[in-house]
């Protein structure tokens, strides 16, 4: 049963969240234990697909997202973004629930993406984070390359419709969805024969040590390179890993 915030606690909680990068110690322990106190009842599935411990998680939640004590001090000064958190502030558990999960949906998706790239160690977890975050900067590092986000978003529906149908599914069902037992689950389920040499030859997998070069030579990678114009190599990390998110975003729902 979802725990209810009393109407002092509501109104507590909308004040200091509007004022929650300005927040003296004791109020930050008060906005803590509000909003700690809101989500124990709150057990969405992006939990158990995660993995990790429950608290620390909903800890994680409230010092990135509620008292975002890593944000730059510089926002606090921010005028447009003052505005929006005062319209977004949360007033229920529901709505807390609501903003819990959504963090939960984008480290699902962060998640996925450092199990999927498999390019090289060539980026840091904490880079992915930041480029899967960073809206303005992936759509500024794909204009570097003369693309833009619905041109990308064309070009992957072209290629998902061109590959055969038995790596079409290993991509549709292994990079763009959360298959139930990874690529060997989707290989069994519509079995695909040799499904571990047509998802290398794809670039669905790749040895770590591998060279930029190697993954190149893959179907994703020559899609990348010959059709989008982006070279392998560390440098375009940035637009790679969007065309990776809108890649798997289309693959989603072909």
């Amino acid at each position: 049963m979802q725990e209810t915030l009393s109407s002092e606690q509501s109104v507590e909680l909308v004040g200091l969240w509007r004022r929650r990068q300005t927040l003296a110690p004791d109020e930050m322990g008060r906005m803590y234990g509000i909003v700690g106190s809101a989500l124990k009842a709150c057990n969405p599935p992006e939990l158990q697909v995660l993995g990790e411990g429950r608290q620390e998680l909903v800890a994680q939640f409230i010092y990135v997202k509620v008292l975002r004590l890593d944000a730059d001090p510089d926002e606090a000064d921010d005028a447009p973004d003052r505005e929006r958190s005062n319209h977004s502030a949360p007033s229920s558990s529901f709505a807390l629930c609501a903003y819990f999960r959504r963090y939960l949906i984008d480290c699902t998706r962060a998640s996925s993406f450092r199990r999927k790239l498999s390019i090289g160690d060539q980026i840091t977890e904490a880079q992915l984070e930041d480029r899967l975050g960073a809206d303005d900067d992936a759509l500024d590092a794909l204009a570097e390359h003369g693309l833009s986000g619905a041109s990308v978003q064309l070009a992957a529906r072209a290629f998902i419709a061109a590959l055969p149908e038995p790596e079409r599914i290993l991509l549709c069902e292994g990079f763009g969805r959360e298959a139930a037992g990874g690529l060997s689950g989707v290989a069994s389920r519509h079995s695909i024969a040799s499904y571990h040499y047509r998802a290398g030859r794809l670039g669905l997998v790749h040895k770590r040590e591998g060279l930029p070069a190697d993954y190149a030579r893959t179907t994703l990678g020559q899609w990348i390179t010959q059709t989008l114009g982006i070279a392998i190599e560390a440098d375009n990390m940035g637009a790679i890993l969007q065309v990776f998110k809108i890649l798997g975003a289309e693959a989603s729902y072909a």
